[in-house]
């Protein structure tokens, strides 16, 4: 066998084995490679769980904030997170029930999740409705929500965190799996590198044998390439630059042929040209375009007119440029045409403008809707800048008594009907408005038709240059019925006031001069029992008794009403307050009831606080004379007093009330007595009110409204907890300060 053939043989086969070799090692490097690459995607997949966890628990957590703050302002605007959160948060729960739906247990908590999230919702929305409609700042069925909100609430955040914990240690498997990976890979990679490396050099020294032998051959073809192209280079420039242009071009470009018959009359057209746009336009391909006739792919150009109008400029030789509404595949468009003769035919070019339709028609109905709105809220807005001068709308017109198109919007007549006394204000806010960089307001009067009225004008500057406004912006608006009602409201609160004045100034003299008459009914009720006793028979007797008893009853009552007058009338200053010493003091006084009932009180710890020590001294007498009064029979009356300090959002949290200080203490007087049924717990504070008869319990029903009028007048309030047969608290919270 020749040498030479001998070689080509080795050659054949030196170089199959290095393409085997070659294709190994890259089998290996991709199989390496792969499973590298699955370690880093479980990672990622972890870290979208993790993710899109926090993006749920966050949504949760916003949207209770929200109702939250709706609830303690009545401001929907705190709703916003709420309504994004129903909007959002399913899709959040749906790709987090998707990227675990592999792991059934982390599956399953999922689905558990979804559930607690729905009833989460279920509750705010409960408390939105009832909060819309209840007349309470917030009523026990609204405080039983938020406690069940809160437990729902709970159980969202430790399934989450089971989520969490679990996802988490996958996380650090898939972490520690990646890196064992990930060390090892760049040795393989690198083997593997260097033993394809060996076999392409010797695959590139057999090659470059060839390549040497090859290149005087190229040599000669390239000089004969070089010759050819010189020849067409020419031509094909000046074809891709045009074909260039046209397919850049951002508007249809079409060149039509006319077709005429025997009698040379214009019948149809050919199409000879089409660049990209048109042909995106018209949804056909340039094959199916180019030779064919208009007629038979685009009929309706007939009946819509476009074909005539096309054969008029082929026929007289003059433009046309018209907008013209094709309905094509349902879908409307605006396109506007221009069409030029070109020799026996002519160039088409249009571009679609409905962008540009639909934005004159959205500005001029957004204009109409601005002008509506202007007119509704009775209102009107300007806008000043140095090149554009003064531009009024229709709605400051209206508000300023000018016509539109008969008075020229300017300063002048913008201050025409101002009011004399306002008119030096009104100048000096424009001028300042001019210059600054903040939004200013200014209420002003103006006088239309021998009729004041009231105006706010705002006025909000656009930032420009070198810190001067662009323009100015403004409104103006008309508050002349809000000061009406204004002026009303103020006439109704001070009637209000003082007859509420005249009502404690008349039950304080009803009271003191029931006294006299009264005392006079028990001195000679008294005279008649002493001298008459044993004159009288059993019934006359009886009646004595009985008028006696009454009259004690009406002292009673007097006296109360007296007190609760002194305490809407006489608040003395504040001053700081042992609350421990002072409720010593009151047990001390409450001495004889003490005893006589057998009753037990203890005093706990209490904090101090800022307030009238006779009104404070005389609510707990109140409070714990009732613990010692309503006391089960046969048991020993026991009462606790202690006492705590609170934030304002712990009140809120507890009470469900809002109070405009920061610090309170809050008292709880707890007994063992009867008890009541909580239903009545609003009305036991109504003066007058008992829940039960005089012949079971002394009283006139008035303790408890003074009570709730001390703690009124101290910025504060009570509440009571209560249970038939248990027993009652009364929590009382008074600032600190």
């Amino acid at each position: 066998m020749p040498d030479h053939i001998m070689k080509d043989s080795l050659s054949k086969v030196l170089f199959w084995g290095v393409v085997v070799v070659l294709i190994a090692i890259s089998v290996l490097t991709y199989r390496k490679l792969s499973t590298y690459v699955r370690e880093v995607a479980s990672v990622r997949h972890s870290n979208r769980v993790l993710r899109t966890l926090e993006v749920v628990l966050s949504s949760v957590k916003d949207a209770e904030t929200g109702h939250r703050g709706y609830q303690l302002t009545r401001d929907s605007v705190f709703l916003t997170p709420y309504h994004q959160a129903v909007s959002t948060l399913p899709v959040e729960l749906n790709r987090l029930d998707s990227l675990v739906s592999k792991d059934n247990l982390q599956s399953a908590r999922v689905d558990t999740l979804e559930q607690l999230t729905e009833n989460q919702f279920t509750i705010i929305g409960k408390i939105l409705v009832n909060a819309r409609s209840s007349g309470l700042y917030m009523d026990r069925y609204e405080h039983d929500l938020l406690l069940d909100g809160r437990r729902n609430m709970n159980n969202i955040r430790n399934l989450a965190d089971r989520i969490r914990a679990a996802e988490e240690i996958i996380f650090r498997e898939r972490v520690l799996s990646e890196a064992d990976i990930r060390s090892i890979a760049p040795i393989y990679l690198l083997v593997y590198g260097l033993v394809a490396l060996t076999g392409l050099v010797f695959l590139f020294t057999k090659l470059l044998d060839g390549l040497e032998k090859k290149k005087t051959a190229e040599d000669r073809l390239k000089e004969n390439i070089i010759a050819l192209r010189k020849e067409v280079g020419i031509r094909e420039f000046t074809q891709k630059t045009l074909r260039s242009i046209l397919d850049n071009s951002l508007i249809g470009i079409v060149a039509f042929r006319a077709i005429r018959n025997d009698k040379n009359e214009l019948v149809d057209f050919t199409w000879t040209l089409a660049n990209t746009i048109s042909v995106e336009m018209t949804g056909y391909s340039e094959a199916d375009l180019i030779g064919k006739r208009l007629l038979e792919l685009i009929p309706e150009t007939r009946t819509d007119g476009l074909f005539d109008i096309y054969k008029q400029v082929v026929e007289t030789g003059v433009p046309r440029q018209f907008e013209h509404y094709s309905k094509s595949h349902g879908h409307g468009k605006w396109i506007f045409i221009s069409a030029v003769k070109l020799e026996d035919g002519c160039i088409i070019t249009f571009s679609d403008v409905t962008q540009q339709k639909l934005q004159g028609q959205l500005s001029e109905e957004r204009m109409m809707l601005l002008n509506e709105a202007e007119y509704v809220a009775n209102m009107g807005s300007w806008k000043w800048s140095e090149k554009e001068s003064l531009i009024w709308s229709d709605g400051l017109y209206k508000i300023l008594g000018k016509q539109s198109g008969v008075h020229v919007p300017s300063w002048n007549s913008f201050l025409d009907n101002v009011h004399s006394d306002d008119v030096h204000l009104v100048e000096e806010f424009l001028q300042l408005a001019i210059v600054r960089t903040g939004g200013s307001k200014l209420d002003y009067r103006i006088q239309l038709e021998e009729r004041i009225h009231y105006l706010s004008i705002v006025a909000k500057p656009v930032q420009g240059e070198e810190n001067h406004p662009a323009y100015v912006l403004g409104t103006v608006v008309d508050i002349t019925e809000r000061k009406v009602y204004e002026n009303q409201l103020k006439q109704y609160t001070a009637e209000l006031q003082r007859s509420n004045e005249d009502l404690e100034q008349f039950a304080y003299i009803a009271s003191h001069d029931l006294q006299e008459p009264l005392r006079k009914i028990r001195a000679f009720g008294d005279r008649l029992s002493n001298k008459y006793q044993g004159k009288l028979e059993g019934l006359g007797n009886d009646y004595i008794n009985r008028m006696q008893s009454a009259a004690a009853r009406m002292q009673l009552l007097i006296e109360d009403i007296l007190a609760f007058s002194r305490v809407s009338r006489n608040i003395g200053a504040f001053e700081t307050l042992n609350m421990k010493k002072l409720m010593e003091e009151v047990v001390d006084d409450l001495d004889a009831q003490v005893k006589r009932e057998n009753a037990e009180v203890r005093i706990g710890s209490l904090p101090n606080l800022n307030g009238d020590r006779a009104q404070i001294k005389r609510l707990f007498q109140n409070l714990i004379s009732n613990a010692i009064k309503f006391h089960k029979p046969h048991e020993k009356p026991l009462v606790e007093v202690e006492g705590t300090t609170m934030k304002n959002a712990q009140v809120f949290d507890e009470f469900g009330r809002s109070l405009a200080d920061k610090q309170f203490v809050s008292i709880k007087v707890k007994d063992n007595g009867i008890g009541f049924d909580e239903k009545y717990r609003d009305k036991i504070f109504n003066i007058f009110q008992r829940l039960h008869g005089r012949n079971e319990y002394e009283g006139t029903g008035i303790g408890l409204s003074i009570c709730r009028k001390i703690a009124i007048n101290h910025r504060g309030l009570i509440v009571t907890k209560s249970e038939e047969n248990i027993g009652s608290q009364f929590i009382v919270i008074l600032p600190i300060e």
